[in-house]
């Protein structure tokens, strides 16, 4: 990460083309409403591990954080290491009524998560619309990671 070297505040990081990241809103909302998909290639923890400061400024939010699916390979500690306000992560798990996509469809529309991440597997074109559907009605953002050889 480059660094900015005005006299202002050295210590703020500044964004490849040099432009400096605006303070971090309770909320995001230019996300809201809008879905991200990020395809792994596996399901290799190591992967992950380049998510882990993402998910960890997703957790500062006011409003939940919910996590539908996550792989049972990410442990604890290791996402606490890396600065995820666990207490603010909403767990979710399918079930024989509920699937992944129905459950991040309900989280999203809610309205009561700034953001909703899940693991899906395979995800048809309109499951993905009906995702972006809920997330512009609850103000939600949504990200959706996949594994490429499910693709």
């Amino acid at each position: 990460m480059l660094h900015a070297v005005s006299g202002l505040n050295s210590s703020i990081p500044v964004l490849p083309g040099l432009i400096r990241p605006a303070a971090a809103p309770s909320t995001h909302p230019a996300l809201a409403g809008k879905v991200t998909e990020i395809v792994l290639q596996g399901s290799d923890l190591g992967q992950m591990t380049m998510l882990l400061p993402l998910l960890a400024q997703l957790s500062k939010d006011d409003r939940w954080f919910a996590w539908i699916a996550p792989p049972a390979s990410l442990p604890k500690n290791l996402l606490e290491a890396a600065g995820i306000d666990l207490k603010k992560v909403m767990l979710l798990q399918p079930d024989q009524n509920h699937s992944t996509y129905q459950l991040a469809c309900q989280a999203l529309k809610a309205g009561t998560c700034h953001a909703v991440i899940s693991w899906p597997g395979i995800l048809s074109n309109e499951e993905l619309t009906g995702l972006e559907d809920a997330a512009l009605n609850g103000q939600s953002h949504g990200i959706v990671i996949r594994d490429r050889r499910l693709t």
